[in-house]
């Protein structure tokens, strides 16, 4: 099984990244990377000196995604819950009173946004 994973270096915010940043968010934003799903062993490398924490990068990367997510507003936040805290659609359908379709759409905007879709220009909020 060739389960998906991603190098902190190989990071530069698509889509199928950002939404396996999102299921992992908790513990990036700690701190710690998730390991690399496989009985694979590295070999015992010797590793240059890093002039950073190992702790470092995985809290800017989730340091970043988190201010995308906050800049998209409400967008975000229904974004947030669906892939970090895993709640389903109609749930937040209920909860912010409006149609699923609407959930959709507007999660797929702050998603799309995460990625980088017109991030320069701002987020403008869209019912």
């Amino acid at each position: 099984m060739n389960e998906l994973w991603f190098a902190p270096r190989d990071i530069y915010f698509a889509r199928e990244q950002v939404v396996w940043l999102f299921q992992h968010l908790p513990e990036i934003r700690e701190g710690n990377w998730p390991p690399r799903p496989t009985s694979y062993t590295e070999p015992n490398v010797q590793k240059s000196p890093s002039s950073h924490a190992p702790f470092e990068t995985p809290v800017q990367i989730a340091a970043e995604l988190l201010v995308r997510l906050e800049n998209a507003g409400q967008d975000g936040a229904m974004c947030k819950m669906e892939y970090v805290y895993g709640e389903d659609e109609g749930s937040i359908a209920r909860h912010w009173h409006i149609d699923t379709y609407t959930v959709v759409r507007r999660i797929d905007r702050a998603l799309s946004y995460c990625c980088g879709w017109r991030r320069k220009k701002g987020y403008r909020q869209r019912s």
